[in-house]
């Protein structure tokens, strides 16, 4: 099932893969994209054609069209949990991120990877 996929909800400048013959193409964000582009669009960017045709085997350029949730802050979670408990994963996740990024992640100005929520809860 292809996404839905909205043209201008694209990033300015995102290369979009014209290529509607690649095995991946039901799936890649790149062409997904590309099949909603306005006939009113002057100008848009593009993965080189010829490029992709030298290249064997997978292909650099794809990208899945499933969606990826980031997760914004844990500080209510770290509130909620008992004193001692609250240290000792408090201690933990600053081993984990560093100073500085635990106080950016906790706080929810630098947003958390689907890779770094596993971490966090292992």
């Amino acid at each position: 099932m292809e996404a839905i996929i909205d043209f201008s909800q694209a990033p300015f400048g995102y290369p979009v893969c014209m290529n509607r013959e690649c095995i991946q193409a039901s799936t890649c964000l790149r062409q997904l994209i590309e099949r909603t582009v306005p006939a009113d669009v002057q100008q848009f960017t593009i993965v080189n054609p010829k490029y992709l045709a030298s290249q064997e085997g997978s292909c650099p350029y794809y990208r899945p069209a499933n969606k990826v949730y980031f997760t914004k802050g844990f500080i209510d979670m770290l509130e909620s949990l008992p004193y001692k408990q609250m240290r000792a994963i408090s201690s933990g996740l600053l081993n984990l991120f560093g100073r500085r990024t635990y106080f950016r992640v906790r706080k929810g100005e630098r947003l958390l990877s689907p890779e770094e929520q596993q971490r966090v809860l292992y």
